[in-house]
């Protein structure tokens, strides 16, 4: 599935400067630095529901959690005024891609479950959105 995100957004939000996978959040603030506008996918959260079938299959709803983290530059904005202005125009854009999306491999359309801001580094933030899916995990 993060494959899929990734591809989503490369061709829905031309407006981001990149867009890369990340193992965690935490990764992003080690790593080198990104340029500004670039986008991170990362997996977060699955969790499954009871198996729907009593006899004879087996089929379980997973709510499937990913992350989408985009980084914003600008030095000499000591408070953040600023970075935290040009979070707009990312959010709208990662926003228009993936709201409603239906990956093939999904069952519901991914719909935002909340963001928010941190700092990384002096004149670095990072916006980190929360989507959720679902799929099927479906057996004998």
């Amino acid at each position: 599935m993060i494959g899929a995100v990734v591809q989503r957004l490369v061709s829905a939000a031309p407006e981001l400067a990149g867009v890369e996978v990340a193992e965690d959040v935490e990764a992003l603030a080690k790593g080198t630095a990104a340029a500004h506008g670039t986008c991170f996918v990362i997996p977060y959260r699955e969790r499954a529901r009871p198996n729907q079938i009593a006899t004879g299959g087996y089929r379980q709803l997973v709510q499937v959690q990913i992350l989408t983290a985009f980084v914003v530059r600008h030095h000499n904005d000591a408070r953040g005024a600023e970075r935290a202005a040009m979070f707009d125009g990312l959010k709208r854009a990662v926003e228009a891609a993936l709201a409603g999306w239906l990956a093939d491999e999904c069952e519901d359309p991914f719909e935002l479950v909340g963001g928010e801001s941190s700092p990384l580094a002096t004149g670095v933030s990072i916006y980190v959105q929360t989507w959720e899916t679902t799929r099927f995990l479906t057996g004998e």
